[in-house]
């Protein structure tokens, strides 16, 4: 998929000729994917799925009443062919509008080990090929989360119950117990390689911007 990656690459960097980053969303990223999907594969359009429910295995609905009322958490997006099946969330983790100010760096990494949790869940049920996607500025790069229980982001990941047992005493330990009451009887961990590990270049991109891939499975 490297060849896939590069051509995400291109678009986003085109994307970000014009506006800075602070300037768009995380949609812009996913449909940017969307596009280069297309590009690569010839895929219609109607073979990409934007915000699909996830499988309902992976997941134990909340108890709260309130909760069960068409309760359907989403998938980034999904392609579900014969040969070609993937699984995809989505981050965009970067400085927010004060360029001085900070930002809760381990919140965001939190949020990426609760999204390769689902990623991880998602591909193992509906046997296809997980990915985290991530574009990620230098208020990120290097960070490392406050417990210290995983390397300098970014890097590969293995992500066992101890580990996730551990982060749910910290203060920043929001993960969504729907899917880690699915994930963490399986007594398994979770693998995620950062596969594809580029910095972008274009003329809004002024402090250095990566977009970053991680495989993700359970393991």
């Amino acid at each position: 998929m490297q060849e896939l990656f590069q051509n995400y690459k291109t678009l986003l960097e085109e994307r970000l000729d014009t506006k800075p980053l602070l300037s768009i969303g995380e949609d812009s990223i996913r449909y940017d994917f969307f596009i280069s999907l297309m590009d690569t594969y010839k895929f219609r359009a109607s073979q990409i799925h934007i915000e699909v429910p996830i499988n309902h295995q992976c997941f134990i609905p909340a108890k709260e009443k309130i909760s069960f009322r068409n309760e359907k958490p989403l998938i980034d997006l999904v392609v579900d062919e014969k040969d070609f099946k993937l699984s995809v969330e989505f981050g965009l983790f970067r400085q927010n509008s004060n360029e001085n100010g900070t930002i809760n760096k381990t919140a965001r990494l939190v949020k990426l080990l609760n999204d390769m949790v689902r990623v991880s869940l998602e591909s193992h049920f509906n046997n296809t090929n997980g990915l985290f996607i991530c574009v990620a500025d230098s208020k990120m790069l290097g960070h490392q989360i406050r417990s210290g229980i995983v390397d300098r982001f970014p890097a590969d990941y293995l992500i066992t119950n101890d580990i996730i047992d551990y982060q749910l005493q910290q203060r920043t330990n929001k993960f969504d117990k729907r899917f880690l009451n699915v994930f963490q009887p399986l007594n398994r961990s979770f693998e995620s390689r950062l596969v594809y590990n580029e910095t972008l270049t274009a003329n809004h991109i002024e402090k250095e911007t990566k977009l970053l891939v991680w495989d993700v499975r359970l393991k």
